[in-house]
């Protein structure tokens, strides 16, 4: 029997979005010919959808990364530490569907209700996560 189930699954989802989010970078440097950085590019805010595809890809992959270490590694503690199955599996969509409404948001013009959503569950899961982990180390003294 797996130890962590709740965990395993949901890395094991996101290391294939994050192998393909690396795959979509890789190809866009490619068209773009460039190898290194983004070149000069910067969009603001309300012209999202003039940014260029190497520069949504970049972000996508990098919003990826900068937000799925940390998610992970507090629901494989949650898990460890038994918390409730339901509750993981809640905190593990909540992870999921932010980087899906992220990553489908990124280049969209702003106001985005993708962005806004997938912003909001992540932060929103992070807090969570680490909330429900202080009361479990709190209960187990």
């Amino acid at each position: 029997m797996l130890a962590v189930p709740v965990t395993l699954s949901t890395i094991s989802v996101l290391a294939i979005a994050y192998a393909f989010l690396s795959v979509a970078v890789g190809r866009q440097r490619g068209v773009a010919n460039v190898s290194l950085g983004l070149g000069s590019e910067s969009v603001a805010i309300g012209r999202e959808s003039t940014a260029s595809p190497l520069l949504v890809a970049v972000r996508r992959h990098a919003q990826f990364a900068e937000y799925v270490p940390i998610s992970i590694l507090l629901l494989l503690l949650l898990e460890i530490s038994h918390a409730h199955r339901i509750a993981l599996m809640v905190l593990a969509a909540m992870l999921m569907a932010s980087r899906l409404a992220m990553a489908a948001g990124l280049g969209r013009d702003t106001p985005n209700p993708l962005r806004t959503a997938g912003n909001l569950l992540q932060w929103g899961m992070i807090l969570a996560s680490s909330v429900y982990g202080m009361v479990l180390a709190v209960l187990a003294g």
